[in-house]
């Protein structure tokens, strides 16, 4: 099939992981013997633009946010000026159909500050459009959902189909939404692509002194935006905790800041508590981010509002650490509390720190939780499955399987 990919933000301009996940569909579509185009905006304050993908897919940033993402999310407030990007939209919709299509197929990402009228302009070439959704939060009022039996929305988990079920959206007559989870490109993650092993014991050497000494101190990663919701202030204080408790623990906390001041009180906490064993990295690029899961045992996911999926989790299981998740939302399904990850309550750094502090005291569970979870993004978490449903769900048919309706 012949496919066009549609978002607001693209690699190598990302913010979060939405865009990322729309590229590694492509990817996985692209795998599966299909040819893709993109098209998405131009962001220069998020770094240097592409004409071509990270899978060699050619794009189009020909589109025209109605606002920016500089400094948060700022809408624009004047209406005409509005209708204008929605006329140019329209226009850069039907050009890349003219230069490049016609398509077979509308993958459809985030759609913030580009607006629901992409999507009528879309329909109008009465084609299969399948809308991605990677939020828990709907991408707009019921109202607009387009009435277009060409147009399917897909949730990103399960957490965010009985979300959009319960704000009143419907993807198939039965009512049920498929769910396609983003998936992880786990070949790309992990010790036999870094080249280097993961940190005793997950590499299988025997501690020669307990985890959370001084010399085998255990290390601890969070990657994420630095924004209140994220939870990363949660982290903050129980490694805090942990220090008091006279547990050596390292931690590298990774990700743009985005709320301004924020990185800022985590760094002025960790001062007052004398705790230098903390570093900021700032955002990073997927191949530095692969490098960075291998240096520690344990990824800490602390979101404190429900997440639609929480690709970082599946990275670091894919990865071969231990992942320690708030399970918000989708977050939840991507691991098995106390078989494949272990759960605490969001927002709650004493009962974050038990769990790290379980694990410092019970090194073989730290390893047969990474193994678990390395298993289980494999098996079930990868953006290869993730293609595949996709496929099926463009195939021409009057409703999806059942197989498709549920990914796991």
């Amino acid at each position: 099939m012949k496919l066009l990919a549609l978002t607001n933000l693209y690699p190598p301009q990302e913010l979060g992981g939405y865009g990322r996940s729309i590229a590694d569909f492509v990817w996985g579509l692209k795998q599966r013997g299909h040819d893709l185009s993109v098209l998405c905006s131009d962001a220069p304050h998020l770094g240097p633009s592409d004409t071509q993908g990270p899978s060699g897919e050619r794009v189009d940033r020909g589109l025209l946010l109605k606002g920016s993402y500089e400094g948060g999310v700022r809408p624009l407030q004047d209406s005409e000026r509005c209708r204008r990007i929605d006329r140019h939209n329209a226009e850069a919709i039907q050009k890349i159909w003219q230069q490049r299509g016609p398509f077979d197929g509308v993958l459809v990402g985030n759609i913030d500050l580009l607006g629901v009228e992409v999507l009528g302009s879309l329909l109008a070439h009465q084609v299969a459009v399948l809308h991605h959704i990677g939020f828990v939060n709907p991408p707009f009022h019921p109202q607009h959902l387009p009435r277009s039996s060409d147009y399917r929305l897909v949730a990103a988990s399960a957490a965010v189909a009985q979300a959009l079920s319960s704000a009143g959206f419907q993807g198939s007559a039965s009512g049920s939404l498929p769910v396609v989870y983003p998936g992880v490109r786990c070949e790309l993650f992990g010790p036999a692509v870094t080249g280097r092993p993961l940190p005793a014991p997950l590499n299988g050497d025997r501690l020669l002194m307990p985890l959370g000494s001084q010399r085998h101190p255990l290390k601890v990663c969070f990657a994420g935006l630095m924004m209140g919701s994220k939870g990363a202030h949660t982290l903050v204080q129980a490694l805090v905790t942990l220090n008091q408790k006279g547990l050596h623990v390292e931690g590298h906390l990774a990700g743009g800041d985005f709320q301004a001041g924020y990185q800022q009180q985590l760094k002025a906490l960790l001062s007052q508590h004398g705790l230098d064993a903390v570093r900021f990295t700032g955002q990073l690029q997927r191949r530095s981010l692969s490098r960075f899961y291998g240096l520690h045992h344990v990824c800490v996911f602390p979101s404190i509002h429900p997440e639609a999926f929480g690709i970082v989790g599946a990275e670091a299981m894919a990865s071969g650490l231990a992942l320690v998740s708030s399970g918000v939302g989708g977050a939840a399904e991507l691991f098995v509390d106390q078989v494949s990850g272990l759960r605490f309550q969001a927002g709650n750094a004493d009962d974050l720190a038990s769990r790290l502090e379980e694990l410092c005291h019970d090194p073989s569970r730290l390893v047969t939780l990474a193994q678990a979870g390395a298993c289980r993004a494999r098996e079930q978490l990868s953006v290869r499955e993730s293609a595949r449903r996709l496929e099926a769900l463009f195939q021409p048919s009057s409703a999806p399987t059942q197989d498709a309706l549920q990914q796991f």
